[in-house]
């Protein structure tokens, strides 16, 4: 067998296959060279690695592109093909990025063989043979992934350094009396989809560590986000509501640098779709990937969290719509709302129900804890089961379509004025008003009498409304006894 002469890039792919199980035999056949070669590449993976990064950093050192928005949908396509296994050649991409040229309405423009060298030294692309067989799926896949390749992804990882993301598309505005009139509408279309969003839900391995959910809506600024100066969630958009290659990178990068500061490395553990792409240059992530058609069994979060989540968020949108009926006004959810209700919801689910769904999907031994979720699945068991199941298979990315590439594209290049209005919220013709420092104090005396009088409050509960009052007044300049005096001069 032939000695060969591997690029860096096609090193570095070779060190994610193997690293996502792919076995030595399997690849040093596709590539015609010997085992040894193979394992070579492996032992010295941590210093070819570096080099990929001196190397990514040299180009990004490039003279940038004369069609910046081109260049750009021309990688998030590229990156999309690649996470589909579908090999390009350069002619493709040439004639590809041609026809992007011409949907975004750029005059006078050709692609040449030199414009391509130049786009693949800036982003680190080099085109080697992809392998037809990794895509194949096994029947027995789970059970022998578990048993045979787990072990070895897993190895140097506690379980509390081990962690499962999945997305789920919510329809946030659903209330009960709507279910069975939208039962069945088409989830990438129709009148629900303007409703709608994405959450990105991820958790280690034992519960402890549950991450900040990631909310991806349609606006880039929401009328209700008119006034707020923090959100308990990260916030993404896009024209459609769902994750994209795009932002799935950016919050892993930002992740990432997270784990920099704190010196930790974690594994995170993703379903193998589109809008998920191999990110070789992270640190201190180490990104594995779920064999294809196995998250029903083997993903953690679908397992009973997002259910969960979707419950509890479910319940509080119920209340929401009582306590309205009751103040005799008209009920409406904002993209605020949802998110207020979604991160109460995600708080409320217990670190030992999120251990157990990593448990029932096989990741950790049988003997942990097989509690299960006791409050969460009284709440599940009230909740109407078509109300409750009715976005179970809301679409949360799909491939996009060239129209979709250039449009999201050209939409995070424009500059949005200053009275951008939240489209789903023109239907309602409602404005979301921030609340003053005096209503603020109002409702907290409210709940004092509330505590004191005709609920018997813990003083854990006590000593969480003081904290409240110092916030509160922390935000504010206190008036003093002597300016309250000068208002009365004055007058």
């Amino acid at each position: 067998m032939s000695r060969r002469q591997f690029t860096l890039d096609e090193k570095i792919g070779i060190i994610g296959r193997l690293e996502n199980g792919e076995k030595n035999s399997v690849i040093s056949k596709e590539f015609g060279t010997c085992s040894s070669t193979i394992s070579t590449i492996w032992k010295n993976r941590d210093k070819l690695k570096n080099m990929f990064q001196t190397t990514s950093l040299n180009a990004k050192r490039l003279r940038t592109a004369q069609h910046k928005d081109l260049e750009e949908a021309a990688l998030v396509w590229f990156k999309q093909q690649r996470s589909l296994n579908v090999p390009i050649s350069g002619p493709i991409l040439q004639t590809k990025i041609d026809q992007l040229a011409e949907k975004m309405k750029i005059e006078n423009f050709k692609c040449s063989a030199s414009w391509i060298q130049r786009f693949r030294q800036r982003h680190n692309i080099g085109f080697g043979k992809i392998s037809g067989e990794s895509s194949a799926v096994n029947t027995d896949i789970c059970s022998n992934w578990l048993a045979n390749v787990w072990p070895s992804l897993r190895a140097g990882y506690c379980d509390d350094e081990i962690y499962n993301a999945d997305e789920a598309g919510l329809f946030f505005k659903l209330t009960p009396d709507k279910t069975l009139r939208f039962k069945g509408e088409n989830c990438s279309g129709g009148k629900l989809s303007k409703d709608r969003i994405t959450v990105l839900v991820a958790a280690n391995m034992t519960g402890t560590d549950k991450r900040k959910l990631l909310v991806i809506g349609k606006s880039k600024s929401p009328r209700c986000f008119k006034g707020v100066s923090s959100l308990p969630v990260f916030y993404e958009n896009n024209t459609k509501a769902w994750m994209t290659s795009a932002i799935f990178e950016k919050t892993l990068n930002y992740w990432d640098d997270e784990l920099r500061c704190k010196k930790k490395k974690i594994l995170l553990l993703v379903d193998n779709c589109p809008a998920h792409p191999s990110l070789q240059h992270l640190k201190f992530i180490k990104l594995v990937f779920l064999p294809a058609n196995t998250t029903a069994v083997l993903q953690p979060m679908d397992q009973g969290v997002i259910r969960n989540i979707k419950a509890h968020y479910r319940n509080q949108l119920v209340l929401k719509m009582i306590e309205d009926i009751e103040n005799q006004i008209e009920s409406k959810v904002t993209v605020l709302d949802a998110i207020i209700m979604l991160d109460k919801a995600w708080r409320n689910v217990t670190s030992t129900g999120i251990a157990n769904c990593f448990r029932h999907a096989g990741f950790c031994d049988v003997t942990t804890d097989t509690t299960q979720l006791q409050t969460d699945s009284g709440l599940i068991n009230n909740i109407d089961a078509d109300y409750l199941q009715i976005d179970d298979d809301l679409i949360t990315s799909e491939i996009q379509t060239d129209e979709d590439i250039v449009n999201n594209v050209i939409a995070s290049q424009q500059v949005e004025l200053d009275n951008d209005i939240d489209i789903d919220e023109l239907d309602d013709e409602f404005e979301k008003t921030v609340p003053s420092i005096s209503e603020a104090r109002a409702a907290l005396r409210t709940l004092e009498r509330f505590y004191y009088t005709k609920y018997e409050g813990t003083d854990a509960e006590r000593k969480a409304l003081s904290l409240l009052e110092t916030s509160i007044n922390s935000n504010t300049k206190q008036s003093s006894i002597k300016d309250y005096f000068k208002k009365l001069n004055k007058n």
